[in-house]
């Protein structure tokens, strides 16, 4: 399998409390991530090390159902998701880290491909995919910092 990494910055006006109580519900992944819907915490089990989250993602035309875990969880500053099923691995790393008033939000992502013609785009257009993913987590981020900025906090 064939993977590639890509990450992106942003800075959120808020404090990193009101961020990691947001971003920290993972159900709130469907507000700000493309293609997420109908996330879910399985079981009634607190949010941390080892909670799975299913939902569905949209891709390539279609919606396939997705089954997360999350593998790293440190309180206020990172929340680690892997995907255990779903239309392509990956895994997927937020950071917090307070600038001032404000917090530095960083997503880093690995995805592998899910088909040879995935695998094949990897290795020969390696820099216009890498910059697509990028601008993608970007565009996400700034979804994320729209929603929390224009809260009442």
């Amino acid at each position: 399998m064939v993977s590639m990494s890509a990450s992106a910055q942003v800075a959120i006006e808020r404090d990193p409390t009101e961020v990691w109580a947001y971003v920290a519900d993972v159900t709130n992944q469907d507000e700000w991530v493309d293609g997420m819907s109908d996330s879910e915490v399985v079981g009634d089990v607190p949010i941390g090390r080892g909670t799975q989250i299913r939902g569905t993602y949209s891709y390539g035309g279609g919606s396939s159902p997705t089954l997360m875990t999350i593998t790293e969880f440190r309180e206020g500053r990172q929340l680690v998701l892997e995907a255990v099923e779903g239309p392509f691995p990956f895994t997927g790393q937020l950071t917090l880290e307070r600038a001032g008033a404000s917090t530095i939000v960083t997503n880093a992502m690995t995805a592998g491909s899910d088909h040879i013609a995935t695998s094949i785009m990897f290795i020969l257009l390696r820099p216009l995919m890498k910059m697509m993913m990028t601008r993608q987590m970007k565009k996400e981020l700034e979804q994320l910092k729209s929603i929390l900025e224009s809260n009442d906090g």
